[in-house]
């Protein structure tokens, strides 16, 4: 229980994280520059890596032989795409909100085929 708990305590951190940094963004606040908020969001995301690899462990449920977990990992490797989109490759901000579509798209998705895998998951 405790690494589902810190799970889902690491993927709540990361979206927050990458709301804030989006507003900011958007705001092209200077903020944004803070060395703390370079630090803490890759801290919540190594957190989430650890907890996704404990999980596995735990269950022995692994990517590319199971296939729920493989589509986990797919959707997780997409949101994470979708975060870099959002926050580095865009340019302007038409193309920044369409990769926050695509970042809520990839975690609703993930966040549903958590739900609807084994009993420990749900």
């Amino acid at each position: 229980m405790i690494a589902k708990h810190l799970h889902l305590t690491a993927v709540i951190l990361t979206f927050i994280f990458f709301l804030i940094r989006f507003v900011l963004l958007l705001r092209q606040s200077s903020v944004l520059q803070q060395k703390w908020l370079k630090i803490v969001p890759h801290i919540a995301d190594t957190l989430l890596l650890v907890t996704i690899i404990w999980l596995c462990v735990q269950s022995s449920i692994y990517p590319l032989v199971n296939g729920w977990a493989s589509a986990k990992l797919t959707g997780l490797i997409f949101y994470v795409l979708s975060i870099f989109f959002t926050l580095r490759w865009a340019k302007n901000n038409m193309w920044r909100i369409v990769g926050a579509l695509s970042t809520l798209f990839w975690l609703y998705m993930t966040a549903r085929l958590g739900l609807a895998g084994p009993a420990m998951f749900s």
